[in-house]
């Protein structure tokens, strides 16, 4: 049930510090192995996103988030403009209802409205389907390699295998290179 959710889309500087720290309660209980991330006002694990979808439950309660943010990646050796999305969650106590889907959808809006050519996530093996069912596509096979940070600031690069996944935006999902996936720097 989605009825109670106000959904709001909201560029990156808008946000008050009360706003992170609500966005950031959510994600340390949406994921509990990366909690030490979200303390206080930091609601990012990686890159500070662009844009927000926010949906905000009674008592100004983040029960969704997922974050965006425009960026030039290079994959098998082009250069290629996505809407890197990332910090995708929904409240443990909301999940299942279809708040998840409301969420990407109203996702896909704020990608189309951005005019990149795809939008890029990462994401476990095990939520694949989900994404696929609305749209996204995995990239079978796919490596990227990209900037991670510890929370305290250190960096080391990761390379993943698995869980990239495409949606075409305003080009063709055949338009999409082939070859391994270079974020040159953090992910959202």
């Amino acid at each position: 049930m989605t009825d109670d959710i106000r959904w709001e889309v909201v560029e990156e500087s808008a946000l008050s510090l009360t706003d992170h720290e609500a966005i950031a309660a959510m994600l340390g209980q949406a994921f509990p192995d990366w909690s030490h991330w979200y303390v206080g006002g930091r609601s990012w694990a990686g890159m500070q996103p662009e844009r927000r979808v926010i949906g905000w439950g009674p008592d100004d309660v983040v029960l969704a988030h997922i974050g965006i943010r425009r960026m030039f990646i290079t994959v098998g050796g082009q250069d290629v403009l996505v809407g890197d999305t990332g910090l995708v969650a929904v409240t443990p106590g909301r999940q299942g209802s279809g708040v998840g889907r409301e969420l990407l959808e109203r996702t896909h809006a704020v990608l189309e409205g951005l005019r990149v050519p795809f939008g890029l996530l990462s994401t476990g093996e095990e939520r694949v389907p989900f994404y696929a069912h609305l749209g996204w596509h995995e990239l079978d096979g796919a490596v990227g390699t990209f900037s991670a940070f510890t929370a305290d600031g250190a960096g080391v690069t990761e390379t993943e295998q698995g869980g990239w996944m495409v949606r075409p935006v305003e080009a063709r999902l055949e338009d999409w290179p082939d070859g391994p996936l270079l974020l040159n720097g953090q992910q959202v």
